[in-house]
C-alpha cells in the first residue's frame, strides 16, 4: 500500500515492484517461454592485431574491458581483458575447448533494461490495454503472462526481444564476419503471440509451445512437452465450475501422461522370477500418480531411464548419447511415438547379432531397474517408493562448502510428482533423480473475493539461516499448502508479526 500502488504478490530482493501477484483491478502470472534468444558468432582475429576482428571484409576495432576479480588469499586480483565485438563478447578466456573464437551475443546484453519500468507499469495497470502497454518494456526472459480483471476478463500476452535473423535460426554457431547472420531487428510487439477473451474460457500455458507451426516468425525448438498443459486443460475442463480448493488440487496434481502410456506395454511382460513378480504388481496396480510413497512410480521411472539408454545409446554412441540424455522432453516424446511399433529399428541393439524387439528392451530394462533398487534399497519391492530416490534440497551458494551446507542447505525432503507432471519437480536424467527444477510459487487469485486468494513459496521469508522463517514454507510448500494473501489494510496490520520502519535520511 502506497500512494499510486495497493498491490501483493512475489518479487526479488533489491527489485522494486511485485513481479506476480494482482492489484485491486487486475492480476497475473507467468511461466517462461523459452525463446532462442542467445546466438555464437566465429569471428575472424586479426593476426597483427588481437584488438580487431573481421567484418565484410574489413577489420574493425573491438570494445576492450579490464575486469579486475579479487580472489581470497591473494594481493592482486585476477585481470581479465575482455573483448567485445558487433555481436558480444569473445567467450574463449572462460568457456574451455573452443578451438575459434566464439562471441556470444544475447538480447539481455544487446540493448538497455526497462524491466523495471515494466514492473512498476504493471503494478498500476488498471485494465487489458495498460496491462498490455506496460509489457511493452518487458525485454528479457521472455514469459508468458496470463491475465485476469475484475470484470470477468481474461487474456494472455507474450513479451520480450525475439530477434529476427538474416539467415538461419541461431541453432548451431555462424560465420561472424560475412554480415550475412546479423539481427535485423526483433518481432514486433503486436505480432508477438497474444489472446484476449478466447472463446475456451481458460488459458493454459506451462513452458509448451504456444504458436502454430505456420507462425510468421522463428521463436524456438525447445519447447516444454505439451504434458503438463493437457493435464492442465483435462482438470480445468472436468468440472461445470471451479472453486479455489479446485485450483489447489490441479496445482498438486502428479498424473504422469506418459507414464500412462508407456506403462501399458511394460504391463504386458511376463515376469521372470519372484523378484520381477513381487515388482510388477504395484505396477499392475498403479494410478500413474507420481507420489513420492509410490513403489510403482520409482519402479517405472528407474525402467524408464533404462529404456532410453537400451534404446538410443548403441545408435548415437557414449558422447553424443549424454548430451541426448540430459533433453528429457526430446526423448520423451521420441519413446511416444515409436513405442507402439514393436519392431521399430530403434529397438535393435546393434551390438548384438541378434534383432531385438521393443519387448525384448522392455524386459532387459525392467530387469536392469530391479538390479538398480535391489542393490539400493534391498530386495522388498514395497520399499521403493519413489520419494527414497525423488528429493529437494534447497542449496544456498555458501552451502557449497562443508559443513556449511548444514547450516545454509535445507533439505533433502521427498516430493511427489517430476518434469511432466502439473506439480514439477523436475530432474536432470544425467544424474538422477534428484530435484533440480521446481515449482517456485503457487498463487490462486480469486477476483470476486480477494481476500480469498491464497500463495506460497518454496522455502521461507528471510534470507538468515539462524531465522525462524528462514525454511518454515518448506513442509507447507512440500505438500502443497497455501497462506491466505493478506489484502486490506486490517487483514495485514492484525497479522503482523512486527513494524519496520524504514526513514530516509
Amino acid at each position: 500500500h502506497a500512494p499510486d500502488f495497493n498491490v501483493v504478490g512475489a518479487s526479488f530482493a533489491g527489485v522494486p515492484g511485485v513481479i506476480i501477484g494482482h492489484n485491486d483491478r487486475i492480476a497475473w502470472g507467468v511461466t517462461n517461454v523459452g525463446p532462442d534468444v542467445q546466438d555464437l558468432y566465429i569471428e575472424r582475429v586479426n593476426p597483427a592485431n588481437p584488438h580487431q576482428v573481421e567484418f565484410q571484409g574489413r577489420w574493425e576495432d573491438v570494445e576492450v574491458v579490464r575486469e579486475e576479480i579479487r580472489v581470497k588469499g591473494r594481493e592482486a586480483p585476477e585481470v581479465l581483458e575482455v573483448r567485445i565485438t558487433r555481436h558480444g563478447p569473445i567467450i574463449n578466456d572462460v568457456v574451455e575447448g573452443l578451438e575459434q573464437p566464439l562471441a556470444f551475443r544475447w538480447t539481455a546484453t544487446a540493448e538497455p533494461s526497462r524491466l523495471f519500468r515494466s514492473v512498476l507499469a504493471l503494478n498500476r495497470a488498471r485494465n487489458w490495454e495498460e496491462f498490455r502497454d506496460a509489457l511493452r518494456d518487458w525485454a528479457v526472459p521472455s514469459q508468458n503472462f496470463v491475465y485476469a480483471d475484475v470484470e470477468g476478463n481474461i487474456g494472455y500476452q507474450m513479451p520480450g526481444l525475439i530477434p529476427i535473423r538474416a539467415k538461419g535460426q541461431g541453432l548451431v554457431p555462424v560465420p561472424g564476419w560475412t554480415g550475412e547472420y546479423e539481427w535485423t531487428g526483433y518481432i514486433p510487439f503486436e505480432e508477438l503471440p497474444s489472446v484476449y477473451n478466447p472463446p475456451t474460457h481458460f488459458i493454459v500455458t506451462a513452458n509448451n509451445k504456444v504458436v502454430p507451426d505456420d507462425y510468421p516468425y522463428f521463436i524456438s525448438y525447445e519447447w516444454a512437452a505439451p504434458y503438463r498443459a493437457q493435464r492442465i486443460v483435462d482438470l480445468l475442463t472436468a468440472k461445470e465450475r471451479l472453486s479455489v480448493e479446485d485450483f489447489e488440487a490441479i496445482q498438486a496434481d502428479v498424473y504422469d501422461i506418459p507414464s500412462e502410456l508407456l506403462s501399458r506395454y511394460l504391463q504386458q511382460l511376463e515376469p521372470q522370477g519372484w523378484l520381477q513378480e513381487r515388482a510388477m504388481e504395484p505396477l499392475w496396480a498403479w494410478d500413474f500418480r507420481t507420489t513420492a510413497d509410490s513403489p510403482a512410480a520409482a519402479i517405472y521411472q528407474v525402467t524408464y531411464l533404462k529404456l532410453v539408454e537400451n534404446t538410443f545409446q548403441d545408435e548415437l554412441g557414449a558422447e553424443l548419447f549424454e548430451e541426448y540424455l540430459g533433453a528429457a522432453t526430446f526423448h520423451h516424446m521420441a519413446l511416444a511415438r515409436i513405442i507402439e511399433e514393436a519392431d521399430n529399428p530403434w529397438f535393435d541393439d546393434v551390438t548384438t547379432p541378434e534383432r531385438e524387439t521393443r519387448d525384448d528392451i522392455l524386459q532387459r530394462s525392467f530387469a536392469q531397474a530391479l538390479d538398480v533398487l535391489g542393490n539400493q534399497f534391498g530386495d522388498e519391492p514395497p520399499k521403493w517408493v519413489w520419494g527414497r530416490l525423488h528429493t529437494a534440497t534447497f542449496d544456498h551458494p555458501l552451502g557449497s562448502v562443508k559443513p556449511l551446507d548444514r547450516i545454509f542447505n535445507r533439505g533433502p525432503i521427498p516430493v511427489n510428482g517430476y518434469g511432466f507432471t502439473v506439480n514439477n519437480t523436475g530432474f536432470d536424467y544425467k544424474e538422477p533423480f534428484a530435484v533440480e527444477t521446481v515449482v517456485s510459487y503457487r498463487q490462486i487469485v480469486d477476483l470476486g473475493d480477494l481476500a480469498n486468494s491464497v500463495s506460497m513459496h518454496t522455502t521461507g521469508q528471510s534470507g538468515q539461516p539462524f531465522h525462524r522463517h528462514y525454511g518454515d514454507m518448506i513442509p507447507r510448500w512440500q505438500a502443497v499448502e497455501y497462506h491466505p494473501m493478506l489484502w486490506d489494510r486490517g487483514a495485514v496490520a492484525a497479522s503482523k508479526e512486527g513494524l519496520l520502519v524504514l526513514t530516509p535520511g
